[in-house]
């Protein structure tokens, strides 16, 4: 089984905290392992999209989350995409982007001693699944 798929397969069955955790995980590698121009574009891309898949399922009518938590994470999201647009033309440091992918790890770490949502059988059509590694 190719990796991709083995990911993709593991996205399926893991609930969706853990695919939030390893998103954050994997681009706060990706930034601090940048040591070039390229690996840090490619770094800030991933972190960009990364946000826009969260504050796209923030917005949607099937968010279970309060709506003032949404508001919040959706003001934080689009406070990264601007920073990782302005970090890519100034090549400035990328610790503020990585402080907040730090407190969102630590907060749904925070989660994982409650009650569980329940994990779908199918994927919506609609569904966003995040894949490391994947363009």
């Amino acid at each position: 089984m190719s990796v991709a798929r083995y990911a993709a397969t593991q996205n399926i069955t893991a609930h969706p905290r853990d695919i939030e955790l390893r998103a954050f995980r994997y681009v706060n590698g990706l930034m601090a392992g940048a040591t070039d121009t390229k690996s840090r574009a490619v770094a800030l891309e991933k972190v960009h999209r990364l946000w826009g898949i969260l504050i796209s399922d923030l917005g949607s009518p099937g968010n279970k989350l309060p709506p003032a938590l949404r508001g919040q994470l959706i003001s934080l999201g689009l406070w990264a995409q601007r920073e990782t647009d302005r970090r890519l033309e100034d090549g400035g440091s990328l610790e503020p982007l990585m402080a907040l992918h730090r407190d969102m790890i630590e907060a749904l770490e925070a989660q994982r001693g409650l009650p569980a949502a329940p994990v779908p059988t199918s994927a919506p059509a609609t569904a966003y699944h995040f894949v490391p590694g994947m363009a």
